[in-house]
Order: structure tokens, then sequence, then C-alpha cells
């Protein structure tokens, strides 16, 4: 029986035991005709013998020719069909042979088969990174703009796409006569433009500057081109956003959001508030033109390989209701425009010829995918919450000084236009509001974006470490011109008036310095004539007197008067050189730092110091490059680990008085200097810690931290963001955001990313108590990152790290020289509003103006809060000039997660007040009016308002 199925199957299967496949080889470019609305492509068999065989057959009855010509063999093959099988029908029986063929392009496109496939060409920019910024903004102009534009004169099918408006900005001052040419072809929608002004880290700029990339963006090329608009943003190539930035980008009447490095898809991307933008990722942007090279033969080689493309798409597309449109990202760096008219008019010449049914392929863009996309029933994934930049190191560490100079005019800016709003209210006029001056120095802070380095990078650096300490230069000069001009309507009880200005939308108590120009010794005294807490010290040649100045009115001032004198004031310490006790800690200094730190307040034991002192500083071996195509952040190594707590501790007091005791203590590290100051506040519950890397060597591929090691195991670590608070473990979203790289996909989920981007705060609470590290740095941790780490929380700011740029041809980050960082710590009942008021206070120092002379005639009282909130966790981001006219716009952002209903209190009665967008496009007229006006804001919003003063 078994020998009778073993015939029957040799007889079934031996026609094709010992055959070999014979092999199909195209001509390419391919070579093709129409056959009685069928179309041939000619390719060659690879048959040993060249008279072997008579014709080709198919399972439907029809043949095929062979031919033979130049001693091959050639044939005319069905460029459209389904797999089947063919016989070569040899000249005997014996000599016959069958195998499966495969046409180029199968009738089976799926999903997709009535559907249309969008070429979406882009032109991705850096700043620099290519080369210089010049080098790089005249090849924008002339080798990929303007080309651009000529394309669309003499081809009317033809779409091209900046990423960003500072692109146009940039054509139209080098060509301002082709500035109806462009705005046709924006009109047109052929010629697209992104939303924001440039494409930065977002977690890099402060609230403020987050929001300007829309004000120099889509509201600048409304503005500026009349009747155009701008509806799609992108940031292609960071993998990283921050949590605020789709509430930003939906505020702002932007509509879209393009993006790579994430799984490829279509998204809503959610912030706390609820709000969101439709999201579009192709996985990663340079990926069609790099790898999968759809258009560089012909239209048949195109529908070949992207119908392997899309096969797998169509299940998705299916399980998301999507329209079968889909999109081919043809993108890279500085990349010129590419028509490909001659495939798009071929691709759809042959539908039309042959019937086939399979997707028309077109010039397209991402507004007009989008808009295919987005119809009724469409169901986008979620997403919600940030995703950690894991290219932070490229910016705060790679660039200390240069990101010290944007903090800072991110942080004074929006100070300089409420101080300069104040001044018009009461002048009653908005003539000598600085506008031009403002939103000079808004752009340039914001100038720098993701292309720090690059070939010829020490230029690039350079401007933009120039742009951002000229916008942090000129917030001091506007804001002391505005509070002089204030300053001067203070009537003042006597002579030697010092004004002390809060620029938060909170009452403060903090300390404010004055200097002093004798030798005269002074004491302090408020309006009402109560002596309060002063201390006179040297600081860099200057004499300094500092005081304690409490409740500042939200927004507003108090007035204090310099005494010449001495005057004692009772402070409950007692101090050695390595250590102190006060009313709030108790602390002893050792090796490194501080050794011991008790809350007397609290009863509870601060830091835990088995490992590290607080305040140590750790220098460790990172060999990143910050940016690039890695999948997971790179990790400082144990080679060179060196830590102020191994050297013996010197710490001596250089100030002492009732204000704050100071310690100092140096240490020589292999590389630099190291120089430790602990100062201990005695009126207010906080310690500042200041590092000096003195004599900084530029030696390569090494990181400093500082640490401050905790008493808490598993504790919640929140931080603050632009414009929020996050929450590690709770604020991120929760997917590995996929998407791929040179290195492979970014498979690690964002809750795993440390260090973070961070504002002005990183806070550790474990059982009801809290403790808040203020920093001037833009990366922290709060995971040991050394060898054999301690489990509890160890709070860190990276100081600097010198690596090199991730282009080829880069340079490295050097930073020689001297460096200078400041934190402050802060001990507390677990409550996020004193964490974010100690970060950003501490951030945020008092102003001082002076008045010398006495003003009788002054208007103002001596103490005035002219903007209050009566929720102190309802924000003011900024109070402006509104863009059109003069009127105020106050902008708000809920901090806390809760909805609120706070009453706004104003220097002037208001006769309307109107919503805007946060761009300043009016959404409602309220019905309220007067000098107190209450409001609703959402949870975790950012709202704008205008006002109209009376």
């Amino acid at each position: 029986m078994k020998k009778s199925i073993f015939l029957v199957l040799m007889v079934v299967f031996g026609f094709a035991f010992g055959q070999n496949t014979i092999n199909i080889t195209y001509v390419e470019p391919y070579e093709y005709k129409e056959v009685t609305g069928n179309l041939l492509a000619k390719a060659s068999l690879d048959i040993e013998h060249t008279n072997q065989y008579k014709h080709i057959a198919f399972e439907n009855g029809k043949t095929i020719e062979i031919n033979q010509e130049n001693t091959k063999v050639w044939v005319w093959l069905p460029v459209f069909g389904t797999p089947e099988r063919i016989t070569f029908v040899g000249k005997s029986r014996k000599s016959s042979t069958q195998q499966l063929f495969t046409p180029l392009v199968t009738t089976d496109w799926g999903y997709f088969k009535e559907g249309t496939f969008h070429i979406i060409s882009s032109s991705h920019q850096d700043i620099a990174w290519m080369d210089t910024p010049q080098y790089c903004r005249h090849e924008r102009i002339h080798d990929i703009i303007a080309p651009a534009l000529d394309m669309m004169d003499t081809d009317n099918a033809f779409h091209f796409g900046m990423e960003q408006t500072l692109n146009l900005k940039e054509f139209i001052e080098e060509f301002p006569e082709r500035k109806q040419e462009v705005m046709l072809r924006s009109d047109e929608g052929r010629f697209t433009w992104g939303a924001t002004y440039n494409q930065p880290y977002e977690g890099m700029q402060t609230d403020e500057q987050l929001i300007r990339e829309m004000y120099f963006g889509r509201r600048w090329l409304k503005k500026n081109f009349q009747g155009n608009d701008v509806i799609t943003a992108f940031n292609t190539d960071v993998p990283g956003r921050t949590l605020q930035f789709p509430q930003i980008l939906a505020k702002s009447g932007v509509e879209n959001l393009f993006v790579s490095r994430l799984k490829e898809g279509f998204y809503n991307w959610y912030s706390p508030d609820g709000s969101s933008i439709p999201t579009y990722s192709p996985g990663n942007y340079g990926w069609a033109v790099m790898f999968y090279k759809l258009f560089e033969q012909d239209a048949i080689e195109a529908m070949h390989k992207l119908q392997s493309r899309v096969k797998m798409w169509g299940d998705y597309y299916k399980a998301h209701n999507l329209p079968p449109h889909f999109a081919i990202v043809i993108s890279n760096d500085a990349s010129g425009p590419a028509n490909y008219g001659t495939i798009v008019s071929e691709w759809n010449d042959i539908i039309e010829k042959t019937g086939v049914k399979m997707p028309k392929l077109r010039h397209s863009t991402v507004t007009t995918l989008m808009n295919e996309i987005k119809k009724p029933g469409a169901v986008f994934e979620t997403i919600s919450g940030e995703r950690p930049n894991i290219w932070s190191y490229i910016h705060g560490p790679g660039h200390a000084k240069a990101i010290t100079a944007s903090r800072k005019a991110g942080r004074l800016l929006p100070s300089a236009e409420i101080f300069a709003s104040i001044d018009a209210t009461l002048k009653g006029s908005f003539e000598d509001y600085p506008v031009e001056a403002l939103s000079e120095a808004f752009e340039e802070s914001i100038y720098p974006d993701h292309g720090w380095g690059g070939k010829n990078g020490h230029i690039t650096d350079s401007i933009f470490r120039d742009k951002l300490e000229f916008a942090a230069s000129e917030a001091d000069r506007l804001i002391e011109k505005s509070l002089t001009s204030i300053t001067s309507n203070i009537k003042t009880k006597r002579n030697n008036a010092v004004a002390v200005y809060n620029d938060l939308s909170w009452n403060r108590t903090a300390t404010a310095k004055v200097n002093i120009s004798d030798n005269s010794n002074y004491y302090v005294v408020d309006h009402k004539g109560k002596i309060v807490p002063s201390q006179i010290s040297s600081h860099k040649g200057i004499k300094e007197l500092e005081f304690v100045a409490s409740n500042i009115p939200s927004l507003g001032y108090s007035t204090f008067y310099l005494k010449k004198g001495k005057k004692s004031f009772n402070v409950n310490k007692s101090i050695t050189p390595n250590a102190l006790r006060n009313e709030f800690y108790t602390i002893r200094l050792g090796d490194g730092g501080l050794t011991y730190l008790f809350d007397n307040k609290l009863g509870k034991e601060v830091i835990k110091t088995t490992r590290f002192a607080g305040g140590d500083i750790i220098t460790m071996k990172y060999d990143g490059n910050g940016a690039g195509e890695f999948t997971q952040m790179t990790e400082p190594k144990m080679y060179g680990f060196n830590k102020t707590s191994l050297h013996t501790a010197n710490w001596k007091i250089v100030d002492d008085g009732s204000v704050f005791t100071k310690f100092k203590n140096e240490v020589k590290f292999k590389h630099a200097n190291i120089v430790q100051y602990i100062k201990v506040y005695h009126q207010i519950k906080k310690i500042d810690i200041s590092v000096d890397i003195l004599n900084w060597d530029g030696t390569h591929n090494r990181e400093f931290r500082l640490a401050l090691p905790l008493d808490m195991e598993n504790s919640t670590i929140k931080y603050e963001v632009p414009l929020a608070i996050a929450e590690v473990g709770k604020s991120e979203m929760k997917q590995a955001p996929r998407g791929w790289a040179w290195g492979g996909t970014y498979d690690q989920k964002p809750v795993e990313i440390h260090p973070r981007e961070v504002m002005n705060f990183i806070s550790s609470e474990k059982d009801g108590f809290q403790v808040t590290l203020a920093t001037d740095v833009a990366l922290a941790d709060w995971i040991d990152a050394t060898r054999e780490s301690v489990e509890y929380t160890v709070l860190q700011g990276i100081l600097m790290a010198t690596h090199k740029s991730c282009h080829g041809e880069g340079n490295w980050y050097h930073q020689t020289g001297d460096h200078h960082f400041e934190f402050s710590i802060t001990s507390h009942e677990a409550n996020d509003g004193v964490s974010y008021q100690f970060g950003n206070g501490t951030n945020h120092p008092l102003q001082v103006s002076e008045q010398k002379s006495k003003n009788n005639s002054g208007s103002l009282p001596e103490s005035k809060s002219f903007f209050d909130i009566s929720n102190p966790m309802v924000r003011v981001s900024t109070v402006k000039k509104a863009e059109d006219e003069d009127a105020l716009v106050l902008r708000l952002v809920e901090i806390d997660g809760k909805v609120s209903k706070p009453t706004i209190f104003l220097p002037k009665s208001a006769s309307k007040v109107i919503k805007t967008n946060l761009i300043e496009e009016e959404i409602e007229v309220f019905n309220l009016s007067g000098d107190n006006i209450t409001i609703d804001i959402g949870n975790n919003a950012i709202e704008t308002y205008k006002i109209i003063l009376e």
C-alpha cells in the first residue's frame, strides 16, 4: 500500500523534481508596452540553452512568445495580475518546466485599491548643523525655496513644504519682490510652511518662549501674508514632546502636528487640560528617501515597491476606519525640491489606460493628507503626556552658559513685558511701550533650535549663545527702564528709598539686594518704620546690602528705606566653621558638603549620606554625543570617577549675620578646581548651594553633577516643565514611542528615561514630606547613576558635559574656563504649590529700584499690587500690550491641575474683557467690567484675555 502511494506521488510531483527556477530579469528602467489594455514589461530569462523553450503558457490559457536576441532570451510579461503557475513549454515534453510567476504589480491593493498616495515633499531644516547658519540660510534661500517656487511656475501639480516660518522670513528678506508669488502658491496650497517659528527642544524653552513660537510662526505669517494661513506644525527631528505643547498648538489655531521618530500612524496627542492635536508620524522623516528609494526609477518600479510597503498598513487603516490615503514623505536634512511629476503622470496614465483598480498618485502636503484622513468616523490612536527628550544632553550640559542665558531671558522677558505694561497703564498711554525691543529680544531668545553643533559648529554655537545673551541683557535693560519710571511715581517719606518689586503673581517673602557705594554702615526699615533683618557683604568687589523683604505683593512692590548706622537683629542660631543650627535646620558640614541636615520645624532628617554628601560634586565619563541616532540616552560611566566627598574638606565661614551664614570649601580635581558655597538663611527656610568649576581644561567626555541624597526610598518625583508640573510615572506617555533611528527602534518606555529636562525645580515626596531642589540647570536626575547605585532618592543637577557633536565633522563642546551654578533647597509638608513657588521664586530674584531723594509728589502708595490673582496656583504667565491695539493682554496658566474660578484684581477698571486664543485672535466677549473680574479656568489650562481699560 505504501509503495503504491509513493508511485502516485512520483507521478504527480515528478514533473518538478530536479528542475531549477528560471530567473526572470526585467529591463531597468522598465520597458513596457500596452497590448489590448494590458501592460507588458520586457524581461530576460536565465536559460542555459536559448532554444530550449517554445513559449510560456499561463493558467488562463494565454501564451507568450519567447524570442532570441543577441544570445539572450526575451519575453514580454504582464505587469499586472495575480500570482499564478506558468509553464515554460519545451520543444519536448520532458524539457517543459513549471514555476510560480508573480507580476511586478499584483492586482491586490487591498484597502488602498481606490485610495490615493500622497507624495509629501519637504525639506527638514535645522538652522545650521549642516554648516554655519549663514551657509545654511543661503542654501535654503537659493538652492531650496527659490527652485521650488520655479518648479511650481512650470508644473501646476507640484507641491513643496518648508517646516517653519523662519525660513519664509529669511526668503522674503532676500527676495522681497517674490512675496506675491509666495502668497499665490501658499494660497493654492502648493507651498506650505510650518506653523512654528522653528523646531526647538521644547523642554529647553520656558513658558512664554514656547508660546512665542506661535507668535513668530503662525501669527507672523497671517499678519504679513494677508489671506494666507498655516495650520500644520512640524517638530520632525527631536524625539521628545513636552506636556503642554499640544495645548499650545490647539489654542493657537493649529490643526495638525507632524512628527517622526514615533510609530507610523495617526494620533490625537492630549495635554492634561483635555485639549489635543491630531498628529501624524511616518516613523522617520528620511526613510522614504534614504532606504525605500521609491521614486528613483519609474512608475512601474514605484508601484512594485509601494505595493509591498503598504500591504502591512491595510489592517491598521481598516481597524481605525481611516480613509485610504497614504503618505510617502520625501524629506531629508536640507534636501532640495524633487519633482516626481513624470512618475506621477506615468502612474496615473497607466491606471487610466489599463483600468487597473489601484491607488492614484499625487503631489500633496501634510495639511491636505490630514484633511482627507480626518473624516467622520476615523479613529485616531490616543497619546497623552510628555515624551522626555533623550537628546537633552546636547543643550543644557553641552552648552551650559548659553542655556543659562536662554533660561534667564525666558524668565525675565515676560517680566519686562509686565513692568512695561504697568508703566504704560500708569501713564495712560502705550506710547513708550518698547514694542520693537521686546519683539527683537523674544525672537532672539527662541532663535536657537535643535541644531547645536554640527559642521563648523563652533560658529553656530557662538551665534546661538550671542543671541541668547543679548536677549537676557535686553530683559535686564528693559526691566530697569520700566522700574525706574514706575518708582518715580511712588510717594516716599524720606531719602534713600528702595522699591522692591515682585514679578510673580503671588505674595513673596525673599531677600533683596542693593549695592552700597560708600563705606558707611546701613540698616533697613520697611515703609511702616519697622527694622528688617539686613546684612552687608562683598561680592566680586562690590559692597552689597542684603535684606529680608516680607510679603511683597503679587506683581507689585513694597518700599523700604536705607538708614545709616547699625541696628542689631537677634537671631536664634549657633554656628561653628562646620556646623549650624537655627530656627529651621540643624546642619553639619564635612567632606563633600552637608553630612547631616535635620528639619527642626518638621522633626525630619532630610538627607542620607552613606554614598554622597548633600551638595557633593561628582565627575564621571560621558561618551555620548548629546543628540543623534540612538534610541536610549547615553549613561555616564565610572571611568575617572571622582567626587568632592573623597577629598578632605576645609569649610570656613566667609559671611555671617542676621540674614544668612555662608560657608566655603575648595577641592582640586584633576581637570578643574571646585569651589562650594553653602548659604543658610536665618529668616527664610532656605539653603543655597553654589558651585564654581574653575579653570576647567575642556577634557573630552567628562560630566559633572551636583548630588542631594535624600532619606527617602520609592519617593514620588515631581518637576516643573513648561506651563505645568510633571510627575515621574504619571505624566509620561504610557506606550513606547516606537518609530526608528539608525540605532534601532525607540522601544524604551518614557517612564524609564532619565535625566529629564526641568524648568525651575525637582522635588521628592514621601509620607507627607517633600524636599524641593530649585535649580538653574536644564537637566536633572533622581536616580544614582554610579556603580552599585543606592536605592534611595538622589536629586541631581547635571552641571555640564564635554562631548562631541553628532555630526561627523562636528565640534567638541569643550566649555573651557570658569562656570558657576546655583541651587536652593527647602523641605516642607507635601505641597506642590510650595515647590512651584519656591523654585520659581529662587530663579526670579526680587528686583530693586532706588529713589535717592524723597518724593512728596508721587501718586502711588508705598506698597501696591498691580495685578493680583485670588488663587496663587493660577499663575500670570505674562501681561503685555496687545499686538494690534492699545489694550492689555493677560495670560494665565492653571498649575495645580484643578478647575478654578479666580478673581483677578486689575490696576484700573476694565470696560471690556475678550477671551482670545494664544496668539490673540478673538474668541468671545465676556460680560465683565470693573477693577476685579472673575473667570473660569480649567485644570492645567492656558488662557489668554484682552482687557480694554477705561
